[in-house]
């Protein structure tokens, strides 16, 4: 009987030798992390402001919703803007795992397939 692959441990694992090779992302200049914290100063600004436009806070069926009006609004150009989405969030936030750097790294494989090395790279390397 043969053995039944399972891609998602391929890929995992194939994203976890790659990372190896790549540029370790937690050494960050002190100019670096100045621009780093005026980023999620804009972005907890602009979180405040949002909320207390609304009176409310902000739902998870909310934020599914207005992605779902975005993606009606946007067709076929809607995947890039989430792509960016995500990254911005995973970027403005404050502590970062290691499944938030695979996360990344996936959205720059996305991204461009050909180059997907040099761009992780050269991410990691301005960061």
């Amino acid at each position: 009987m043969a053995k039944r692959k399972n891609p998602l441990k391929d890929i995992d694992a194939f994203l976890k030798q790659e990372s190896t090779s790549f540029v370790d992302p937690e050494k960050i200049s002190p100019k670096k992390e100045k621009k780093a914290a005026s980023t999620k100063d804009k972005a907890s600004l602009a979180s405040e402001s949002t909320s207390t436009e609304k009176g409310e806070q902000v739902s998870k069926e909310d934020i599914i919703a207005e992605l779902h009006t975005l993606a009606s609004k946007e067709g076929g150009a809607f995947r890039g803007s989430f792509y960016s989405i995500i990254r911005e969030t995973l970027e403005s936030l404050e502590h970062s795992t290691a499944e938030d750097k695979m996360l990344i790294n996936t959205l720059l494989y996305i991204n461009d397939k050909n180059n997907w090395k040099k761009n992780i790279k050269s991410y990691w390397q301005n960061k």
